[in-house]
């Protein structure tokens, strides 16, 4: 299977029809598919190794460029490992798995195209037309989750974290800090009114930190009266998303002071100390997006201006947004993989 892996994408599919064809026991029609058990595992390294050239197909050039960021983010993550003393800091399942093996986890919309070839008897032009944009629109929201974790990680890495704790309860009620070496992303105990951080960490001068890497659709609800009829919010447990996130730090006296940050029944919510969020340009373009961006962050209520986080000049903010009086203040860093630019925004906090 070395060499069908390298196929190009023509090749790799016809090598995949072939042996379906040539497999008596194999049915790949319409409405059914059926692989005899024994020739499970040849049929499907060939899907796996169809969809892996259909992917290099369509992203070309795009593959290497999801590589560069996943590295980014896999070396920025075990500086903090290494500074901290953490044995994990997981993000999300599908994040992991891009960072693991990138043209794997960016294929994986073409394995439902590949079969769905298969048994409706599409040729290799056919199936490519048909799983291009999935294929595209994957592997740009992987890069970008995977640049988002890089840029938070790097925030909290310039803070200088010696010593973690992950935040525990039972009931979202009685929150405590656990001594840990390991921590997960987003992870709390689902509760529809209560929003808890998923960490506590102490720096080298001794400050202390409560961390939330909150999905940006969670975050929408944290002022909003809970209405459990209409509540589509996941109840603050986003561990297994790979969505689009926002870091929150709340500055604490000690690791004992730490607590929810809102309370939706009870209409409370603790301003973080600085929030920082990663924008593409269509977020600061789009009227609809820019709303979104707009309410967020005057429901935040961050003590410090919003640390907005782009990848290079590219977008603008409609005129005046940022000098509206009636939205948060926003100071925008042009970051790419800047590291420097990181601690200044880390910086932030030293007053």
């Amino acid at each position: 299977m070395g060499q069908a892996r390298g196929a190009s994408w023509p090749e790799a599919y016809e090598a995949l029809r072939t042996f379906a064809a040539g497999q008596g026991g194999i049915v790949a029609v319409p409405k059914s598919l059926t692989v005899p058990a024994d020739a499970r595992p040849a049929f499907y390294e060939r899907v796996e190794a169809a969809r892996r050239a259909l992917a290099r197909r369509v992203l070309g050039g795009r593959l290497d460029e999801a590589a560069f960021v996943a590295g980014k983010c896999r070396a920025m993550r075990q500086r903090l490992l290494d500074a901290s003393g953490l044995a994990a800091f997981r993000l999300a399942p599908t994040l992991e798995a891009f960072l693991t093996d990138v043209e794997a986890a960016v294929s994986k919309p073409a394995f439902s195209a590949v079969l769905d070839g298969l048994q409706n008897g599409r040729d290799a032009g056919e199936v490519l037309e048909a799983a291009g944009a999935a294929l595209e629109e994957a592997c740009s929201s992987l890069e970008r989750n995977a640049y988002e974790a890089w840029a938070y990680c790097g925030v909290v890495s310039a803070l200088d974290p010696v010593r973690f704790w992950t935040v525990e309860s039972v009931d979202a009620y009685e929150v405590h800090a656990v001594a840990s070496d390991e921590v997960t992303v987003a992870r709390q105990t689902p509760s529809p009114e209560r929003r808890i951080p998923e960490a506590v960490f102490e720096t080298a001068d001794g400050r202390v930190f409560a961390m939330k890497n909150e999905a940006a659709r969670e975050l929408d609800y944290y002022g909003l009266k809970i209405e459990r009829r209409r509540d589509s919010s996941a109840g603050g447990n986003t561990a297994g998303l790979v969505g689009h996130r926002v870091l929150m730090l709340y500055r604490l006296g000690s690791v004992d002071e730490v607590d929810a940050v809102a309370d939706r029944d009870r209409m409370r919510q603790t301003p973080s100390d600085l929030l920082v969020e990663v924008l593409a340009p269509r977020d600061m373009e789009t009227p609809a997006y820019v709303s979104l961006f707009a309410a967020r962050i005057n429901a935040a209520r961050s003590r410090r201006p919003v640390q907005v986080v782009t990848y290079d000049e590219a977008g603008k903010f409609p005129a005046g947004m940022e000098e509206d009086p009636d939205i948060a203040p926003v100071r925008r860093r042009v970051v790419g993989f800047d590291e420097g630019v990181l601690t200044e925004i880390a910086a932030e906090l030293a007053d």
